[in-house]
């Protein structure tokens, strides 16, 4: 077989499938971003990689495995936010960002305040929910992905923003929190865009506000947080990670194929379809940015909010 080294290009890469190893369940806007990355690779690749939905440990054995694999490329992890915040939070969590080698971004999400479309909320605006909440202190549950992703930090802002309090629900995924919210355990949440596109487009979710610099290309009409007063603006990045060691000729195989795949109109496509913003940043642009998000993570858990 020939190994991922003797393909820094286009030349045969072996038959061999690849795992890429994503800290997450199925279903949620972190699986769902690297399946279409997968599929739209493998033409490149010329390999099937196969997605492998390790959410153990609250994604520490995800990072582990991949951290800890072998140095031939056969063995890619998708990383977001906790590969810089775990390090503060997670016991068991021996890495941080400088402990991979990155292929590239592909894709950044904000967070989607949602509440049932038939429900009680649902003729409520963002400042109605708000002032309800400021009201009913602790009264509206909240369901969060897992132990502080990025629905917590977003939930955070908006209260420390805002001056309301929720009751915070962990559940493991947005798949499950949307499920929450249909089925009247939830008040809200704030997942990503593809875990709510469906029951959005369905008229069952009502999207009060989301984070970000600027308006939804998929719901532009829905306004940002910001524009209605409340400065919350995180973005989730998700990147394509490899063990730290690997050796150069591989990380180039890899980056050409991200490239190939990142700049092929499909890719585009099946991107927007599934309701994923896409991030085209290559491996030194992708580090940069995660080492600025270190600081702004750090800064909150510093805080001490975390702990609460």
């Amino acid at each position: 077989m020939v190994q991922m080294r003797d393909r820094p290009r286009q030349k045969s890469c072996g038959s061999q499938a690849r795992p890429l190893i994503v800290p997450s369940s199925a279903g949620g806007g972190h699986d769902n971003a690297a399946r279409v990355w997968a599929k739209c690779a493998e033409k490149y690749a010329g390999v099937q990689i196969n997605i492998v939905n390790q959410a153990a440990g609250a994604g520490v054995v995800a990072f582990t495995e991949v951290m800890n694999a072998k140095t031939d490329g056969l063995t890619l992890g998708q990383a977001s936010i906790s590969l810089v915040s775990d390090q503060y939070l997670v016991e068991g969590a021996t890495y941080n960002q400088d402990s991979f080698a990155y292929i590239g971004m592909n894709s950044m999400d904000v967070n989607n305040l949602v509440v049932s479309a038939k429900g009680p909320y649902k003729d409520m605006d963002l400042k109605e929910f708000i002032e309800y909440a400021k009201a009913n202190p602790k009264k509206v549950r909240i369901g969060v992905s897992g132990s502080w992703t990025n629905h917590d930090y977003t939930r955070h802002l908006l209260e420390q923003t805002s001056g309301a309090e929720f009751t915070r629900v962990s559940i493991k995924g947005g798949a499950n929190i949307v499920l929450g919210i249909l089925g009247g355990d939830l008040d809200a949440g704030v997942p990503y865009p593809s875990e709510i596109k469906a029951q959005v487009e369905a008229g069952n979710l009502k999207i009060l506000g989301l984070s970000g610099d600027e308006r939804s290309s998929f719901w532009p009409d829905v306004p940002t947080f910001k524009e209605q007063g409340y400065d919350v603006n995180l973005a989730v990045w998700r990147a394509i990670i490899l063990p730290k060691d690997t050796p150069q000729e591989i990380l180039e195989g890899w980056r050409d194929i991200y490239e190939k795949t990142m700049s092929d109109p499909e890719t585009i496509k099946e991107f927007e379809n599934v309701g994923i913003a896409m991030s085209h940043k290559n491996a030194e642009e992708t580090k940069e940015y995660i080492d600025t998000s270190h600081d702004v993570y750090k800064a909150i858990i510093d805080s001490g909010v975390v702990k609460q």
